[in-house]
């Protein structure tokens, strides 16, 4: 390792000291805030635990000496984009989302820009952005199911391996966690009752997504829009504003056919899906030459023609929800990775349990959890050529998945006690006041 000089040191642990401050800070306000709401919400020790734990793993990279070939060479890139858009004024265009740089980039151009505390003090930054993202999914969780269940919850994301990894790596990763955050959270709002603040965090978390990964935050914005037109058919024969915001839904939707149509012909499909598709999994040499560098690269599949599409994503879905094996231990990256596969397929077999339990109830359940799990498995299907950069965009999907998970199990564990349950689609009147204990003679709920 090469010789820091002292004051170097000092400045670098100073800059991790005062981004470590600003990130508890910033997460105690949103604590605060969701509490408002929700004053058996407490989600401080699993959050502080999730916090330190990914603090730990940027010190425990650091000191192994393998943090590139671990993190890959993306944040090199990165960087040297966020340090061009910081050495420009903020009055220059290139500050602007879409205009040619990426919202992750801007991010971290922006804290170069006011102070740049050094590439540690990001990566506190990045682990900040994602507990907050976990933690909104927490809020969305309890909404759904409770206290017991937001808390089991957010111990799980917390401890979750591989969203302690990528949650502190200087990539998409933690604006994604948020972005899905906010789309859980605004979409739980929106099947209760659809009003301007679950639009506006269904907004948020799609316009987030879609200036950090473009091609996933469409799909995570397309979820969104889903949420709010299955609330809304539900509800348009009981409220005339229900009926309004359905309308305005069925004329986004038809002024996005057109789009759809011209992305998926033919000629785009090939220029754009199919080409990316060939790029990932084309085989590489290694830096000795001597064996293929891309080992981890997945088979190609045909992506030029909408039926080609139809019949080849199921084998991508397959790849990119069990890939890489855990038998795969070719190198350090992998051997580091078996643990996430296996919680992979630990959260896969309880979706498969508790949704046989749940049913019929899968749905009312945890919709508005399933319909942006569903667009981001279609969306990282679509992309993945590698099951190495499978293995990162499937934490999004673990992530997602372990919270419905426990919203599930938590019905199967006491079905009678599920508050969503008296404010879901088909509960009305005397009934759903039964399932909450308000009905003279029903069981009081159970406290916990």
């Amino acid at each position: 390792m090469p010789y820091s000089p002292p004051d170097s040191l000092i400045n670098r642990a100073e800059g991790i000291v005062l981004a470590t401050l600003l990130c508890a800070y910033a997460l105690a306000l949103l604590v605060r805030l969701l509490r408002r709401s929700r004053p058996e919400f407490h989600p401080v020790v699993p959050l502080a635990a999730g916090f330190v734990l990914r603090l730990a793993a940027i010190a425990g990279v650091a000191a192994s000496g393998v943090g590139t070939t671990l993190r890959g060479g993306d944040e090199l890139g990165f960087l040297a984009n966020a340090r061009l858009i910081a050495a420009t004024p903020f009055s220059s265009g290139v500050w602007a989302p879409g205009s040619g740089y990426q919202l992750h980039e801007i991010v971290f151009a922006l804290q170069i820009k006011l102070a740049d505390l050094g590439e540690s003090a990001l990566r506190v930054t990045q682990v900040g952005i994602a507990m907050a993202g976990l933690l909104l999914l927490a809020a969305a969780v309890q909404d759904l199911s409770g206290p017991r269940a937001g808390r089991l919850a957010l111990w799980l994301l917390a401890l979750e391996p591989a969203s302690i990894f990528f949650s502190q790596i200087l990539h998409k990763e933690p604006l994604m966690v948020l972005a899905s955050g906010l789309v859980a959270l605004g979409g739980v709002r929106a099947w209760r009752r659809v009003d301007p603040t679950a639009l506006g965090l269904l907004a948020a978390g799609s316009a987030v997504a879609v200036l950090t990964r473009p091609y996933a935050g469409w799909f995570l914005a397309s979820a969104a829009v889903l949420i709010v037109l299955h609330a809304t058919v539900r509800d348009a024969k009981r409220s005339l504003s229900a009926v309004a915001v359905l309308a305005c839904v069925m004329v986004g939707i038809a002024s996005a056919v057109p789009v759809i149509i011209q992305v998926s012909s033919n000629a785009s499909l090939q220029a754009n899906l199919q080409a990316s598709q060939d790029a990932n999994t084309q085989a590489t040499a290694a830096a000795d030459a001597s064996a293929n560098g891309n080992n981890l690269g997945l088979e190609r599949v045909d992506y030029s023609t909408r039926s080609a599409i139809i019949t080849n994503l199921p084998i991508r879905i397959g790849d990119l929800l069990l890939r890489p094996y855990p038998w795969q231990l070719a190198n350090t990256s992998e051997q580091l990775g078996v643990l996430g596969t296996l919680v992979a397929f630990a959260v896969i077999a309880a979706l498969v349990r508790y949704g046989v339990r749940a049913r019929r109830e899968v749905v009312r359940l945890a919709g508005p959890l399933l319909y942006p799990l569903g667009f981001l498995v279609i969306a990282y299907a679509l992309s993945v050529g590698n099951a190495g950069t499978g293995f990162r965009y499937r934490s999004h999907v673990v992530t997602l998945g372990l919270a419905i998970a426990v919203v599930l199990r938590e019905y199967c564990l006491n079905p009678a006690a599920q508050p969503a349950l008296a404010r879901a689609p088909g509960l009305r009147g005397d009934r759903a006041l039964a399932r909450v204990g308000e009905v003279p003679g029903a069981p009081a709920w159970p406290k916990r």
